[in-house]
């Protein structure tokens, strides 16, 4: 590896020199505020006063092969981003001195013949000329024409936009081209050269990806896979695969990269830490031979093309699609990797479409029973990996059934009895998932299909404290405390057209006006034709109705006792009395326990084992000083137990509760998340 202090027009104007961003980097991204910051610099350099502005360093793998008569190919490992839209402010300029010739020293032949074009035979001709800058497939062409100077038929691209600004800018602020390009001769870089065969480029790539836009987590993993690969290894492997992920998954291609590890590690990656994750997951199941990488990759994009069916419409299977959509309403992306498993085992023919649509028909169920009931949605991601790591492939419904229903505390799944009980008296109407479960009451095993965007939610016994004296007879002498129980209750809602005509009128006038309940072609409005009055008993009788309806849209499946205890999870959010522990997961690593105590010893000795600066400062610090974790003293504390072999002692002496609030405010305070303790449950639970 070499480093040199350069400026980036010597950087660029080097022989014969072309700049290759390999396939399997991103493509151009930086946006006009980029634009905008560089350009601002670039005037700010150009001033007498200001000597130079450091742009950055430009990482590159040079060929230790080249010949002097030859094209030097430098493929550039970090820095893309800026040589390109350096370059496409040089291209706006050339584009102004174009137009206005003689008006300054800098000539635009100057400009592109040493900066941004290579013209082998001296031709002059544009035809010929050879781009410096040799971009990735989805940007090459449109940059190739605006080097030639040929017509555009593509407005829309980032690259166009930027330089279309720039020029913009040139032209409309009558910027001075000499001083513009006194400027850019002042931005220093670092240029780091790098030999393929005696230094590691990725690792160099890694500590220099700091600057500019962040990378995705797609854009580490595909760079980590493509970066050292023979060229046309390389090529192939880039546009047979992983261009097509890009292409189909665009945004979502890192979430997408996430839920796949899921499936293959069995664990919940942090969202920033995808990519650490997915390194120990590659060198612990594969090398990086050809036939290898080309097996990762190849899983890799078949997963993919179903994941595409999951965030898109499946046009074949409709059925199936009604679900899926289903998902994405409820915001719940997180069962995503149990969806994908079970679509791989569908496709891979180990489930029918009808066995898959029950599945997929009982894990909505999970989740709107969890809604209704008030479950911590983030307990699902517990229920999620239990499904993978614990699903019978010899008998995938039955293990399914059985792994939901086996849930206890927070991760349950809400049988109809509490679903029944919760559904009736909770505050549906302020629920995000409101409209849609007025959408599945109205459109399930419906002949008609109504549009439930044409609809908004009306309120039956109005929204208004101030009630006419109709309503306040019906409701009877406690029609404040009916009014207060019932308003956003599930009985009390239906969809209409007219809610605006329908305001607070009483009962009688909203069922017979013109688009009243009567004309309704919303089925949640036909009970409605037949009464006279509307109280808290029609409220209810409504809302027993609607959940005769709802356990049947919305099941809980009838199984006999499983004895199988499928891993049962303790929860941040479960109550802590009276459990035992029987193992625990921190940061992957298993470790036995018997009582809580001894979990909260051990979990507090690995956090120091991980980082023991980080601890004693987290623990010394003013969100968690106060609960006396630790102390030099060991009669400071009525019970305690040794940190190892550190001269610190851990208080234990709190109940289950206090334990589990303080190993929460611990994981939390130095950065980990609930999945990075993992709390197992032997089958009694006495501590």
């Amino acid at each position: 590896m070499e480093a040199i202090g350069s400026n980036i027009l010597r950087f660029l104007e080097s022989a014969n020199h072309q700049f290759v961003i390999p396939v399997y980097q991103r493509t151009y991204k930086w946006s006009r505020i980029n634009c905008k910051q560089l350009l601002h610099d670039v005037m700010k350099a150009s001033l007498p006063e200001n000597k130079t502005h450091f742009l950055g360093s430009i990482v590159y793998i040079s060929d230790e092969h080249y010949q002097a008569t030859q094209i030097n190919k430098l493929t550039i490992i970090d820095g893309q981003q800026r040589l390109t839209t350096i370059s496409l402010l040089l291209m706006a300029m050339v584009k102004f001195l174009k137009e206005n010739p003689k008006k300054f020293k800098t000539t635009p032949t100057k400009l592109l013949k040493k900066y941004l074009v290579i013209d082998e035979d001296e031709t002059n001709r544009p035809e010929d000329f050879i781009s410096k800058l040799n971009l990735t497939k989805h940007d090459k062409e449109f940059f190739d024409t605006l080097v030639k100077d040929l017509p555009i038929h593509n407005n829309n691209q980032n690259i166009y936009n930027n330089f279309n600004f720039f020029y913009n800018e040139i032209k409309n602020k009558e910027l001075d081209i000499d001083m513009l390009f006194e400027g850019i001769g002042k931005l220093l870089i670092v240029s780091v050269s790098l030999v393929r065969t005696k230094d590691d480029p990725q690792l160099i790539f890694e500590s220099l990806n700091s600057t500019g836009v962040k990378l995705e987590q797609a854009d580490l993993i595909r760079n980590f896979l493509l970066m050292d690969l023979v060229d046309s290894f390389q090529k192939e492997i880039y546009n047979s695969y992983w261009y097509k992920m890009e292409i189909y998954l665009k945004e979502t291609l890192s979430d997408f990269i996430r839920d796949y590890l899921i499936i293959k590690t069995k664990k919940y990656p942090n969202k920033n830490n995808v990519y650490d994750e997915f390194k120990k997951y590659f060198y612990a199941n594969f090398s990086r031979t050809e036939e290898s990488l080309e097996e990762l990759i190849k899983d890799m994009y078949y997963y993919s093309t179903l994941y595409r069916q999951i965030i898109q419409k499946d046009k074949q299977h409709p059925k199936i699609n009604t679900h899926l959509l289903s998902f994405n309403r409820l915001d719940v992306k997180v069962v995503y990797p149990f969806i994908l498993e079970s679509l791989s085992n569908f496709d891979k023919g180990l489930l029918s479409e009808d066995d898959f649509i029950y599945i997929l028909n009982l894990l909505e169920s999970c989740i709107v029973r969890r809604v209704i009931v008030g479950l911590p949605p983030n307990s699902i991601s517990k229920i999620t990996i239990s499904l993978i790591k614990d699903i019978d492939k010899s008998n995938i419904v039955e293990s399914v059934e059985k792994i939901l229903t086996s849930k206890r505390g927070v991760q349950r799944f809400p049988n109809d009895i509490e679903f029944q009980n919760s559904f009736l008296t909770r505050d549906i109407y302020n629920l995000k998932v409101c409209k849609f479960l007025l959408d599945k009451l109205i459109n399930t095993n419906s002949k008609v299909i109504l549009n439930i965007d044409e609809f908004t939610i009306e309120h039956i016994m109005p929204q208004t404290n101030n009630l006419s004296s109709k309503w306040v007879y019906a409701l009877g002498e406690s029609w404040e405390q009916v009014h207060s129980k019932y308003l956003h209750t599930i009985g009390n809602l239906t969809l209409t057209r007219y809610n605006g005509e329908m305001g607070s009128k009483f009962f009688t006038e909203k069922r017979d006006m013109e688009n009243g309940y009567k004309g309704s072609p919303c089925r949640l409005n036909t009970d409605l034709i037949q009464l006279d009055t509307w109280n808290e008993n029609e409220i209810l009788n409504r809302a027993n109705r609607l959940y005769d309806m709802s356990k049947d849209i919305w099941i809980y499946p009838e199984l006999k006792y499983t004895e199988k205890n499928y891993n049962m999870i303790l929860d941040f959010d479960d109550d802590w009395k009276n459990i035992k522990p029987q193992y625990f997961t921190f940061m992957d690593e298993k470790h036995e326990v018997g009582t809580m105590t001894d979990l909260y010893v051990k979990v507090i000795s690995e956090i120091y084992k991980l980082d023991p600066e980080l601890l004693i400062d987290t623990l010394n610090g003013a969100d968690l000083i106060g609960k006396n974790y630790i102390s030099k003293n060991q009669n400071d504390f009525r019970s305690s137990h040794q940190l190892l072999d550190t001269g610190f002692y851990i208080n234990t002496n709190s109940n289950n509760d206090t334990k589990r609030k303080n190993l929460l405010a611990l994981i939390t305070a130095i950065g980990l998340t609930e999945n990075d303790l993992i709390i197992y449950l032997s089958s009694s639970h006495n501590d």
